[in-house]
């Protein structure tokens, strides 16, 4: 993205993983800047935020809202790869320089679409370019289009307890079943996982089951909420590495794999 951009987002998150962004090639999409005072020559925190979304846009609030959108599913397939990152967060928004008043975030689930300021060559072209950069550049990408992604990262940026892990599991199993895109899941595992899930005995409130399967002797074995977090991840990125295989299959592309 060149010349100056309509709209930045100032931005917090782990600096190790945002200084590498703002290092890499520009993007169209989910371009992070900054992190270097050129007044001082040396690096600072500053990180930046933009994206073709943004530039479409003269509404203030509504860029906002987009701008909250694309970083709950960088921060969903971030929390894929792993667990323990601190996510992104929107710290302050410029338009041409000029500091706009921060909104409250409005609870909306719906894929972007393509972004209106690109043609379909343009897109094309930002999509090959993704293929070569982070990985999760191209899972934001391809959210902006599937639902069953989008659904996927969105879900990994709500709370990580037993009750999104489950509505986890059972949203990839609908969506293999609907797309035709095979999972491979361990039924030792998985019986674990339902175990504990639905056993306040192991997962207190969050549990499905109540005082009489409670009471009852149980034999199956369980699992921790950090067990159940890689057991669920793990069916996760096989889901998604087979979508972005079938996907670059498609554009004539070589096999695809998300990092263990």
């Amino acid at each position: 993205m060149n010349g100056e951009k309509k709209w930045e987002f100032l931005i917090n998150g782990d600096h190790r993983l945002l200084r590498p962004f703002s290092e890499s090639q520009r993007n169209s999409y989910f371009d992070i800047s900054g992190g270097i005072d050129h007044w001082h020559d040396c690096m600072n925190d500053d990180f930046r935020l933009s994206s073709v979304y943004f530039e479409s846009e003269d509404d203030e609030e509504l860029v906002w809202q987009i701008g909250y959108e694309m970083v709950s599913l960088f921060n969903g397939i971030s929390l894929i790869l792993d667990k323990s990152l601190r996510k992104i967060e929107l710290e302050s928004l410029n338009h041409q320089g000029r500091s706009v008043s921060k909104v409250n975030k409005v609870h909306v689930m719906s894929v972007l679409g393509e972004p209106s300021k690109l043609n379909k060559y343009c897109i094309e072209q930002e999509f090959q370019k993704l293929c070569k950069s982070d990985i999760r550049l191209l899972m934001l990408y391809l959210a902006t289009e599937r639902e069953d992604v989008y659904l996927l990262l969105k879900y990994f940026d709500l709370v990580h307890d037993w009750v999104n892990y489950y509505k986890i599991l059972e949203s990839i199993e609908a969506f293999s079943k609907f797309s035709g895109i095979n999972i491979t899941v361990d039924k030792k595992r998985r019986s674990a996982f339902t175990n504990t899930a639905n056993n306040y005995q192991f997962s207190g409130i969050h549990s499905r089951h109540g005082f009489k399967q409670t009471i009852q002797n149980n034999k199956t074995p369980s699992l921790s909420l950090n067990e159940a977090h890689d057991f669920i991840a793990e069916i996760a990125k096989e889901y998604l590495n087979n979508v972005a295989n079938e996907v670059l299959s498609d554009r004539s592309k070589k096999a695809f794999q998300l990092p263990n």
